[in-house]
């Protein structure tokens, strides 16, 4: 008799429902690329694309190329590659291009620099000391006036100084 009062006396706890996880969503809607229209995608295939981004972005490569998409001619790929190149020199020669220096720099930088093609309308220069470059700098309007005296009005326009 004991054993069922206490029974009476200790409440029931009413039991809560145990949760019930959602179904796990297998596929969704993704737009068309036109804008217009959806489709549905598995949701495992969206996950490995969605990966495959992500390392794309990390490695800054950007989206994910089709080989077919990338295909050219060589031909086509090395006459832009040509064209970007500044291969076209004026055919001076050296001995010309040697006497304009001397002409426009004088004997004493003369020396220690050389004009080393014109293309362009920019002139190389190669210089063996600091100070010469510096001075050649200080001095590059009447240094591109006295090779334009001599070599053409308008074929020297810039001067690109080197170390040798």
């Amino acid at each position: 008799m004991a054993a069922a009062r206490r029974k009476k006396e200790t409440p029931e706890i009413p039991l809560a429902p145990l949760p019930v996880s959602k179904p796990r969503k297998r596929f969704y809607m993704q737009k068309m690329p036109d804008g217009v229209g959806e489709r549905a995608v598995r949701t495992g295939s969206f996950r490995s694309g969605a990966r495959a981004q992500a390392v794309a972005d990390f490695f800054g490569s950007g989206t994910t190329i089709r080989p077919e998409s990338n295909q050219r001619s060589m031909e086509s790929l090395l006459g832009e590659l040509l064209s970007e190149l500044d291969l076209q020199e004026d055919n001076l020669a050296p001995e010309l291009l040697a006497d304009a220096w001397k002409q426009a720099v004088g004997p004493a930088l003369a020396d220690f620099s050389a004009l080393a093609g014109v293309a362009r309308g920019r002139a190389r220069i190669t210089v063996k000391h600091p100070t010469v470059r510096y001075e050649i700098t200080r001095l590059k309007p009447q240094i591109i006036r006295a090779l334009n005296q001599t070599l053409g009005a308008g074929s020297v326009k810039s001067l690109i100084i080197a170390s040798v």
